[in-house]
């Protein structure tokens, strides 16, 4: 299924079968996450009490984000290991392959709720991790260290504003924007 989701991964009404296909036969299909994923959709080994184990979305498979932003997420965590939060993230970003609308969609579609589970409040600072990165991007152009950041990219910290939390309908419809399906519920489970 992995496989097939990754060969069709530009047509969302297919892998909208393809995860109602996997959830039939007892298949997770976990969201987005940019310390899990990949540019390909991978099958990931079954947990103890699970008897089959799981797909994790592909970054790549993402609407409007190109396969460069996610080709450079993913290279840089291989190299340095894992974001270990939104300023790491930011920090080691690189703003002319990922781009703001890239950011908003990998906060819609739940990529960072690792780090932080309101989307919403990454949603509203994604500007500020743009600002955070091109700032530690011309400080190591000019070969200077941060004013009150420290010495490297690790010492910077992201402020975060604070933002209105998505009630679960919003939440829900934002994914929806993000993935082209409804992937960690639907509008009507609550019914």
């Amino acid at each position: 299924l992995a496989a097939s989701m990754t060969l069709d991964a530009g047509n969302t009404d297919k892998l909208a079968m393809f995860a109602a296909e996997a959830r039939k036969s007892g298949i997770r299909v976990l969201p987005p996450c940019v310390n899990a994923s990949a540019v390909e959709f991978i099958a990931e080994p079954p947990k103890k009490a699970e008897a089959h184990g799981a797909i994790r979305y592909a970054l790549a498979a993402l609407k409007n984000i190109g396969a460069s932003a996610v080709e450079t997420i993913v290279e840089s965590r291989n190299a340095k290991g894992s974001y270990k939060s939104l300023s790491d993230f930011a920090a080691r970003i690189n703003t002319k392959a990922v781009n703001k609308r890239a950011l908003e969609t990998l906060a819609a579609a739940g990529a960072f709720d690792a780090f932080e589970p309101s989307r919403a409040l990454v949603y509203a600072n994604v500007e500020g991790m743009i600002a955070l990165a091109n700032r530690i991007s011309d400080n190591a152009a000019l070969g200077t260290s941060d004013l009150f950041g420290g010495a490297g990219d690790s010492a910077a910290t992201l402020d975060l504003k604070a933002a209105e939390a998505w009630t679960p309908m919003d939440k829900l419809q934002k994914e929806f924007d993000a993935v082209g399906f409804f992937l960690s519920g639907h509008p009507l489970d609550q019914y």
